[in-house]
């Protein structure tokens, strides 16, 4: 398999939630350059020279904003600023969608050829494409995650395929394995 797709297909449900969760008011993001200044100090260990050399000025600079005696930054410190506050924001919206889908489960749409074999009639040769949309568990959904985490398209895939077929034939618990070949599309919601 050249392309990814049950991988690109769980990154795509992540930026999404990540991108809902980032339209939401966010309580604590700091507005201020006094506050941004102060918000990077803390996350960066209370090192005035990371959060100068992350700026790019000078370390009495990062002190006079956190003393409050500058205010006003130029155009392009306060845009840096604004980027770097934000992008250590962006880990916590990432980590929250994380979260929400560990929660929830996800919602699968699969359409791929399902092959079954069970240890008391052996395998089927006789393998059909099927479109299957099921919900998975929460625990499904965290397997699944961790697979993606670790960039295993091979593993997702095996998560994926077993626990919409578990679900859609009503195999949970009866020791039937199902394979599954030849996705022709994979899609996740929340």
């Amino acid at each position: 398999m050249d392309t990814t797709p049950v991988l690109d297909a769980l990154w795509d449900v992540h930026h999404l939630e990540r991108d809902r969760l980032a339209a939401a008011p966010q309580r604590g993001m700091p507005q201020s350059p006094r506050a941004q200044v102060a918000f990077l100090h803390r996350r960066l260990g209370r090192s005035t020279a990371r959060v100068a050399a992350l700026l790019g000025v000078h370390p009495e600079t990062v002190r006079r904003y956190l003393r409050g005696q500058r205010r006003n930054p130029p155009a392009d410190f306060a845009a840096r600023l604004q980027d770097a506050v934000a992008a250590r924001f962006r880990s916590r919206l990432a980590r929250r969608a994380d979260d929400e889908m560990r929660r929830r489960g996800l919602r699968t749409y699969l359409t791929a050829t399902f092959t079954f074999y069970s240890p008391s009639a052996g395998s089927s040769d006789d393998g059909r494409e099927r479109r299957l949309d099921e919900d998975l568990t929460p625990s499904e959904t965290e397997r699944l995650l961790a697979a993606r985490d670790a960039g295993n398209e091979t593993r997702a895939l095996e998560i994926a395929g077993q626990a919409v077929a578990e679900a859609y034939f009503g195999l949970r618990g009866t020791g039937m394995d199902v394979t599954v070949r030849d996705v022709v599309a994979i899609k996740f919601e929340l």
